[in-house]
């Protein structure tokens, strides 16, 4: 099967350019001129927010939970208590994490007492005793030189006999590899022919198919193809193009097979057969699905009993044949996996006695080093001890280098963080109140175990808050202590107020059939003139970046999981560039991949 893909080749372009902006208009073959505007990759700030519109309301009930799980320690507060904004209502035990944090800040202590100890620099009892460590060094190398002379020939020989065994390991290990792979290349050829039988029956096959569905022998069918495009259309057309998807695998397939000669590559044979294992499943599974769909369809007209039971006979038959060849090819990969094993158990022997050999060698040589060289080692240790001492003298007299400080201000600020993390951990075990209001329920006592999910105690605010829905698509998106930067309708446009987010409900709100979340938003800052019932209009940021490579939105296309933008060659043709994306702007989204600044992308094709 041989597949064409026509393409036009523009004939004339004419690059312009007018003031800062490019536009590109090329005339192809029809006489139309396509134009395009560019924008350029630049490094911008992007803002990504959430909007929605919600709702001021009075006295309202908010939920607290804590945000981790564990077991209550402490609860300060009862029902009917006035909390102040910032109060601390409950605990859970907290000797694990205060345990951290403890050690967290001996850490930071020790990684401190290291930098001052380098500041602070050598003391003389160290410059002592590095002076001490030179002059042993001295010594030492002096009583060293009387041994060079009486190990050299003694150990000559013992390599030599050395060498020969290796020597004679490693024949016998080629000559091994000379008669090494004779059966695995007659599993690959046996593999090879196994594949062709393989590529014969999945021709069949996909004939018997095409004679029921009618896809390349549109006569094939004619007698019943009505009564398959009736009540069972969708599932005849979803059929008919599987089919098509699979024949195609089978075409890439028999190309590969048809350009192997007998199996000699075996990489190219080994990929065939997984391939051709996958194929097979591919159609024994549409096999089933035509019976299925040949069971569903209905006995009218030309697609009568007898025919219905003909055709399921013919893919049953099919179905057999297919489990046949799966066997045999199945069969053909563990041949190949024998044959590959017994070669090499048969090398083995052979490979473990030239390993010996080698292993022997080495030592020899080693030995023959550790004799000749042993007056010598000794000599070359101890001027190399004589220099260690002479050169840490000299350092212990230096002082701290800029880069040694530069490593200990890295571990204090690595134990700082460890610190701050610890800090952080302890309390998320605490509750806190995040604004003034009275306590009106309390779910859990000291002792209880409770999670991240439950709602811990409820409080009624002193406060206004705000109430929006958030839809499913942009819900995960937002996390509790984001901050919303909104306008009241009832006030002018500019006016701006801010608030946080404290509460995102779990439980969904379906909304005319609309799946959203209520998340609950309290003021940052008071004012009087707010008052119940005014409608907000929110954007809740969640995330903020700067500086980051961006292209504009309208750049960026989309094809299923696929990320891309369209750029224009010398020659005026567009061509799509694979893109990841980040942080997504109003205007602007973030690329992580793909583009360089300065890449002019295609936003707008007049």
């Amino acid at each position: 099967m041989f597949k064409y893909i026509w393409k036009k080749k523009f004939t004339i372009f004419i690059l312009i350019v007018i003031g800062g902006g490019i536009w590109y208009m090329v005339s192809s073959g029809d006489g139309e001129e396509a134009k395009y505007d560019f924008a350029e990759v630049a490094y911008v700030d992007i803002t990504q927010d959430v909007s929605v519109t919600g709702t001021v309301e009075a006295d309202p009930k908010i939920n607290l939970k804590f945000q981790a799980a564990g077991q209550v320690e402490d609860v300060y507060v009862d029902v009917g208590d006035y909390v102040s904004v910032g109060a601390s209502l409950a605990r859970l035990d907290t000797v694990a994490l205060a345990i951290q944090v403890d050690s967290a800040e001996a850490d930071l202590a020790l990684a401190q007492a290291n930098y001052d100890q380098a500041v602070a620099g050598s003391t003389q009892e160290a410059i002592l005793v590095a002076e001490a460590a030179v002059e042993k060094a001295q010594a030492d190398l002096a009583n060293s030189e009387q041994d060079l002379e009486n190990t050299e020939v003694l150990s000559a020989e013992s390599v030599s006999s050395a060498e020969l065994d290796y020597q004679t390991a490693l024949t016998n290990y080629e000559n091994a590899i000379d008669t090494y792979g004779e059966d695995v290349e007659h599993a690959y050829e046996d593999a090879y022919n196994v594949l062709d039988e393989a590529l014969n029956e999945l021709d069949d096959t996909f004939r018997e198919i095409d004679n029921i569905l009618g896809v390349e022998n549109e006569a094939a069918n004619d007698d019943y193809e009505l009564s398959f495009e009736g009540a069972h259309e969708n599932t005849y057309k979803e059929l008919r193009n599987i089919y098509e998807d699979w024949d195609d695998l089978y075409d890439v397939l028999f190309a590969e097979h048809s350009d192997a000669v007998n199996g000699d590559d075996h990489d190219v044979i080994d990929g065939m057969l997984v391939d051709c294992d996958d194929l097979l499943g591919l159609v024994e599974s549409l096999l089933d699905d035509v019976d299925d769909f040949l069971v569903d369809v209905s006995i009218i007209g030309g697609y009568t009993l007898a025919a219905k039971e003909t055709l399921r006979s013919a893919i049953a038959t099919e179905i057999s044949d297919m489990a046949t060849v799966s066997t045999s090819v199945d069969n053909a990969v563990q041949a190949i996996e024998s044959a590959v094993t017994d070669q090499e158990a048969n090398l083995e022997s052979y490979e473990d006695a030239l390993s010996e050999a080698d292993q022997a060698l080495e030592a020899a040589i080693a030995q023959e080093e550790a004799d000749i060289l042993s007056a010598e080692v000794a000599v070359s240790v101890y001027e190399a001890l004589l220099l260690q001492a002479e050169a840490n003298l000299a350092e212990v007299e230096a002082g701290p280098r800029d880069v040694d400080l530069a490593s200990l201000e890295a571990s204090i600020e690595s134990a700082e963080t460890a610190l701050s993390l610890a800090e952080y951990n302890l309390s998320e075990a605490y509750i806190t109140a995040p604004v003034s209001g009275v306590i009106t329920e309390v779910y859990f006592d000291e002792g209880e175990n409770v999670t991240a999910a439950e709602d811990f105690l409820v409080m009624v605010s002193d406060d206004y808050q705000i109430v929006a829905n958030v839809s499913e698509t942009d819900i995960a998106k937002v996390d509790i202590g984001d901050r919303v930067v909104m306008t009241l309708d009832a006030f002018s446009y500019d006016k701006e107020f801010e608030a946080e987010i404290i509460e995102i409900d779990p439980a969904e709100t379906v909304v005319q059939g609309v799946i959203y979340y209520q998340i609950t938003a309290v003021f940052t800052a008071e004012d009087a003139d707010i008052k119940p019932g005014m409608t907000a209009n929110m954007d809740i940021v969640t995330a903020e970046v700067t500086g980051v490579l961006a292209v504009p939105l309208r750049a960026v296309k989309y094809d299923g999981a696929r990320t891309y933008v369209w750029m224009v060659d010398i020659l005026g043709e567009t061509y799509e560039v694979d893109v990841e994306t980040g942080v997504e702007g109003s205007q602007y989204v973030e690329v992580v991949s793909g583009l360089e600044e300065g890449d002019e992308v295609v936003t707008y094709v007049r």
